[in-house]
């Protein structure tokens, strides 16, 4: 399996129609509200990664896929939570999490982490589905915990017109490590024998600072959102 950062507008435009085609047939099915620009901007100014079955596979093979920006890219699609009181820089919003194969989404969710590791996230926040399917206890199991409470999402409709809602989550501190760490386990193990992993960020050239306490790493956390 390979994990592969999207760049060029034709693997946008197939990662957005696959978004697409995921969130109308799997599981209770909800699209975009007519007005809505959130996914068009995430689609446009986010990093995007894809997964694959195999490495080198043409994007149109993609399985399943997720979206992440830290917030001097752009803001919190949501208010809340308040992350004020860290750098915007190690910060991510992580969105848009989609599958069209059995597992690939679960792949993708935790493999997210690694990707929080190579860009020195400290936080990772994200919405997840509550109503009408709630999704949470997926992200629970790695550790997310509420952020605040429920918020009606205004961006997104089930494919009645129905409302949705989500749920803002937020990883960091030791949970975060352990998620970064569990995310790198993954993809090293997809790595044996001819298997890839590919990303345009290069990785960190220094060593990550020594562990510290919470009190001592208040100055300093970031966040991601997903959407599934």
């Amino acid at each position: 399996m390979e994990l592969r950062q999207l760049t060029t507008d034709h693997e946008r435009q197939i990662f957005a129609n696959c978004l697409a085609k995921a969130r109308a047939t799997r599981g209770f099915g909800f699209r975009e509200t007519p007005r809505s620009q959130l996914g068009r901007a995430h689609l446009m100014f986010g990093d995007l990664y894809a997964l694959f079955e195999d490495e080198g596979e043409p994007p149109e093979r993609m399985v399943a896929g997720f979206i992440d920006h830290d917030l001097t890219t752009l803001p919190l699609s949501y208010p809340k939570p308040d992350m004020g009181h860290l750098p915007p820089r190690s910060v991510l919003e992580g969105g848009e999490l989609w599958s069209l194969s059995p597992g690939a989404g679960r792949v993708a969710s935790i493999v997210a982490g690694a990707v929080a590791g190579i860009m020195q996230a400290k936080a990772i926040v994200l919405y997840s589905l509550l109503k009408p399917v709630d999704l949470t206890p997926r992200y629970a199991q790695l550790n997310f915990v509420n952020a605040c409470e429920p918020v009606r999402w205004p961006y997104v409709e089930t494919m009645e017109g129905g409302e949705v809602w989500v749920q803002p989550m937020i990883i960091e501190d030791e949970r975060l490590e352990q998620y970064v760490r569990r995310g790198f386990e993954v993809l090293f193990q997809a790595m044996s024998g001819s298997r890839a992993f590919r990303f345009r960020r290069p990785f960190a050239t220094q060593p990550m600072a020594p562990r510290v306490s919470a009190s001592e790493s208040a100055e300093g956390r970031a966040s991601t959102s997903l959407i599934s």
